[in-house]
């Protein structure tokens, strides 16, 4: 379907919209009014709004993750940030949801949205987007009522102090440009705001953290606009507080807020930390698990980057004026233990041990304080250090631990998953991915396992397993 970035989306309700089942809006008005509202409407519970950091909704299998997750929770309302997508579209999910989303600055990367649920979708007036970091929607709450609802996506602290202010005039058309009778401001602020200061009246006393430069802002914002913050006006514990975790995983700061015109219509704001999305791979007993085609090339990315950790911290040694022989037992003990973690469980393929290859050739250079340019073979720099081959010591491991894995009889399993064989599906189009047991009947047959029953058999074989791996690159 192809989009208009400078158009506006229609509503619900709207003459190219569909009211109900699946189907794509067209973009095709700006500021589109729905005149279907039912003005009887009565809610019969509290609604739950929230704002999520979805990080990424650019394909439909991330958006049917957020949506499971959202199954798990009650919610009517959620404003999500950095939603990625190409273009601005209102949609009308198969769940019956609606999905509004707006584009950033920059393609991939940032933009804003809104996930109704499906009760509420012809409650819907009206949704528009002021800029690529603020948008709003109105909904009708009772024949007299509207609440406006305007999600917000801050600029980071990489980005300069007039993007934050050109936010905040954004946030402020958005306020004034339609008349509702109560306002709520949520989303990714990218600030802290702390604890609140003496005669500060739009803080309450349950904030959390210190406040920052852009916190300050924010701060006056609030008092510019008449907005409460209300996070800080529940007690709750600090797993409730904050919002954002720092890698290291030491510092948690609160950067995410809702601001509201009235106090008195919320009764609870909470963080919830129990959501758990989706991910492509995760690290697990210190190696990246990774599904689908190619699922060991992030591992060894990572193995090489750190193997020049490694080789980093060793430098002052491995680059100095001590005996190579020296220098050698330091590499081998401390730098290819690094490199080769976990490497018998890999599937190996030539185009992962040749990247291994180039890197230990880069680290034997260092070591020899020797350049590409001097155009020395690999054979000579190799004759002057005498490290162990990582080709060598992978190949050389994986074919000990299958031997192992073979010879287990106590139903472990490790041998219960080479011997599983699905009972039903079909595999995708395209060349068979490499499997683990490939290269290891490329030497023993489709019979190794049986093979390696003898220990003297699979000891000989094991040489020219380990032959097929080092002698390329």
């Amino acid at each position: 379907m192809e989009r208009n970035k400078k158009t506006r989306p229609l509503v619900p309700g709207g003459p190219t919209i569909p009211g109900h089942g699946s189907g794509h809006g067209n973009g095709g008005a700006r500021g589109a009014k729905n005149h279907r509202v039912p003005t009887g409407y009565q809610p019969r519970r509290p609604l739950a709004l929230a704002t999520f950091n979805t990080r990424t909704l650019r394909t439909d299998v991330r958006l049917a993750e957020l949506e499971e997750e959202l199954s798990r929770l009650r919610w009517d309302i959620v404003g999500l940030c950095e939603v990625r997508r190409e273009g601005e579209d209102t949609i009308i999910l198969k769940s019956g949801n609606l999905l509004y989303f707006r584009e950033g600055d920059q393609q991939s990367q940032g933009g804003v949205g809104f996930i109704v649920h499906k009760s509420l979708v012809n409650n819907v007036v009206q949704i528009e987007s002021v800029s690529a970091r603020v948008a709003y929607l109105i909904l009708r709450i009772t024949k007299r009522y509207s609440l406006k609802v305007i999600q917000v996506y801050a600029p980071t602290t990489e980005h300069p102090d007039d993007e934050v202010e050109t936010m905040y005039e954004d946030i402020s058309r958005a306020i004034h440009s339609s008349r509702s009778h109560f306002t709520v401001v949520m989303g990714d602020f990218n600030a802290k705001l702390g604890r609140r200061s003496d005669n500060e009246l739009k803080v309450g006393q349950f904030g959390y953290g210190e406040r920052n430069a852009r916190g300050q802002l924010l701060a006056g914002f609030m008092e510019r606009e008449g907005l409460f913050m209300m996070n800080s006006f529940f007690r709750k514990p600090k797993q409730r507080k904050w919002t954002w975790l720092h890698p290291n995983g030491a510092i948690k700061n609160e950067i995410d807020f809702i601001l509201s015109t009235k106090k008195h219509i919320f009764n609870d704001v909470s963080v919830i930390n129990s959501v758990k999305t989706v991910v492509d791979n995760y690290v697990y007993l210190g190696q990246t698990v990774q599904l689908g085609r190619s699922n060991f090339e992030k591992e060894v990315n990572r193995r090489i980057q750190l193997g020049w950790a490694a080789f980093g911290k060793l430098r002052e040694i491995l680059t100095s004026e001590i005996p190579q022989c020296l220098k050698t037992k330091v590499f081998d003990q401390c730098v290819l233990p690094v490199m080769v973690y976990g490497s018998e469980t890999w599937s190996l393929t030539m185009g992962l041990i040749r990247r291994l290859k180039v890197t230990q050739r880069a680290m034997e250079r260092a070591m020899l304080g020797v350049s590409l340019r001097d155009r020395i073979r690999n054979e000579e720099i190799r004759r002057r250090t005498r490290v162990t081959d990582i080709a060598r010591r992978i190949a050389k491991i994986k074919w000990q631990w299958a031997g192992h894995i073979a010879r287990r009889a106590d139903g472990r399993w490790g041998r219960k998953v080479l011997e599983w064989r699905p009972r039903a599906g079909r595999r995708s189009v395209g060349r068979p991915p490499t499997r683990w047991t490939d290269d290891l009947v490329k030497v023993a047959g489709s019979t190794w396992m049986q093979a390696a029953q003898d220990r003297s058999l699979w000891k000989s074989l094991g040489e020219a397993f380990v032959q097929q791996w080092t002698s390329f690159g």
